[in-house]
């Protein structure tokens, strides 16, 4: 039986893989949320199946510790899933510092956070693998969500990186690109800063849309399996086909870019 280690298991994405991996595969997952409350009733429907860490993702040393301590109990996980995270609205220029570095510190910092404890213990492991949580937004931009993608464009980096560096381990690692979901993600779980004077807001307010199909969470379910279930992990996937022909339109036009200022 697999272990499992997801962070934002009580909402999203998170939550609708954590339910398909124990109800479904009645495998255990070591969930971590900020709530006590969702911790609470997540073990009560899953009863043994749910281990709850109850840490912010930011909490790098208390994340650590409790990490630490229930694998020394269950054993070491060999699945990792990395689903925390928030979207930051509003334009570069009206947010703050702060406000950037709070959504690099959740998105991006929350994620090393979860998958540095466990790489040593991993290590040990025959075959394991990580899951990075990325988005439409990893690989390209949108008005009014600078922050956010500034943060999923790092966890693209990171998942490569980790792909070359533990290359050659056990350890596989891949990327999971959402497109759009009924999670909450742009409504309740967002924040969001009014957009200054100098914009015209209804204009980003129609450009930030990407017009794809906004998908059920199971939607999202065949990718994400395919991610563990293939023989060979693949290195990235996205569950709209349709950004991956906008996005390998986009690529072609950074080649033509890139080879015309050769040419000039």
């Amino acid at each position: 039986m697999n272990t499992w280690v997801i962070s934002g298991c009580s909402s999203g994405l998170g939550r609708c893989w954590m339910d398909s991996i124990i109800t479904e595969h009645q495998e255990r997952v070591i969930g971590i949320t900020r709530s006590a409350e969702a911790a609470d009733k997540l073990v009560q429907q899953y009863q043994d199946l749910f281990i709850p860490i109850i840490a912010d993702v930011q909490d790098a040393k208390l994340l650590k510790e409790k990490l630490i301590k229930i694998v020394q109990r269950v054993g070491t996980p060999n699945r990792i899933v990395t689903s925390a995270g928030y979207a930051q609205f509003g334009t570069l220029e009206d947010l703050s510092n702060e406000q950037i570095q709070a959504q690099f510190k959740t998105n991006v910092e929350g994620t090393l956070n979860i998958i540095k404890p466990l790489l040593p213990l991993m290590r040990e492991l025959e075959s394991s693998r990580i899951l990075l949580v990325s988005s439409m937004s990893g690989v390209a931009c949108w008005p009014l969500l600078g922050a956010y993608q500034i943060s999923k464009h790092a966890i693209e980096a990171i998942s490569d990186t980790l792909w070359h560096e533990l290359k050659g381990t056990g350890i596989q690692v891949g990327c999971i690109e959402p497109g759009p979901h009924k999670t909450g993600w742009a409504t309740t779980y967002a924040r969001r800063t009014e957009i200054g004077p100098g914009y015209d807001a209804e204009d980003l307010m129609k450009r930030v849309s990407c017009g794809y199909k906004v998908e059920e969470a199971a939607a999202s379910l065949p990718f994400f399996w395919k991610m563990f279930e293939t023989p060979e992990m693949p290195r990235r996937i996205s569950t709209s086909r349709q950004f991956v022909e906008f996005a390998i339109e986009k690529a072609h036009e950074k080649i033509q870019d890139w080879r015309a200022a050769y040419d000039d």
